[in-house]
């Protein structure tokens, strides 16, 4: 194979973009559940406690600074599940999560072509119509994300990550890519080198 078509370029690029959503949409995750752990784990705790302590002292003459303390954790206990009422972390970390798990099959569905590609198995023609069918489901899946944002500092943490993998692990393209480009450097050198003459 002389150099990689751009249909396999086009399908790689795509690969690429959707691991990257992926990385973005898996950080975002584990960001909103931190944030509704943040908020609900207090909630439980300044419930129980005030929930016991009250129920123990239920006849007893409380000074005024524990009545005061109570209310202020009641008031606090309400205002961390309005917060987390109002953000919906929950649903939020599902949300991108679940879009994130899209996103992985269009990577996954991508690498398995391009290795059916160069296994002979595909031709450019079927490869086409499978990436159409892709960029279908990808259009929907970004439809879908745009319910949960992804915010700028995610994403370049993302594009971090996405980067550093893809020098530790190539793709399947970009080491056929190398492979095509040694051996025409091998081709060159061959070719340069030329036998030496008698006299």
């Amino acid at each position: 194979m002389s150099t990689i078509p751009n249909t396999v370029a086009v399908l790689d690029k795509l690969r690429w973009n959707a691991h990257l959503c992926k990385h973005s949409h898996f950080r975002a995750s584990m960001k909103g559940r931190n944030l509704h752990v943040l908020c609900g784990v207090p909630i439980v705790v300044v419930n129980l406690f005030l929930g016991s302590l009250f129920f123990s002292l239920i006849n007893a003459e409380l000074p005024d600074w524990t009545k005061w303390s109570g209310a202020a954790l009641a008031l606090l206990a309400a205002l961390l599940g309005g917060v987390q009422t109002f953000f919906n972390f929950k649903k939020n970390y599902e949300g991108h999560r679940q879009v994130g798990n899209e996103y992985l099959a269009i990577a996954r569905e991508c690498e398995r072509l391009i290795a059916l590609y160069f296994d002979r198995i595909l031709d450019l023609e079927h490869l086409s119509n499978k990436i159409s069918e892709l960029n279908t489901r990808y259009s929907e899946i970004n439809q879908r994300a745009e319910e949960f944002i992804v915010s700028d500092k995610v994403y370049r943490q993302a594009m971090q990550i996405q980067s550093q993998k893809s020098s530790k692990e190539p793709s399947l393209v970009e080491r056929m890519r190398n492979l095509h480009n040694t051996s025409l450097e091998e081709t060159k050198i061959g070719s340069q080198a030329s036998p030496i003459g008698h006299n």
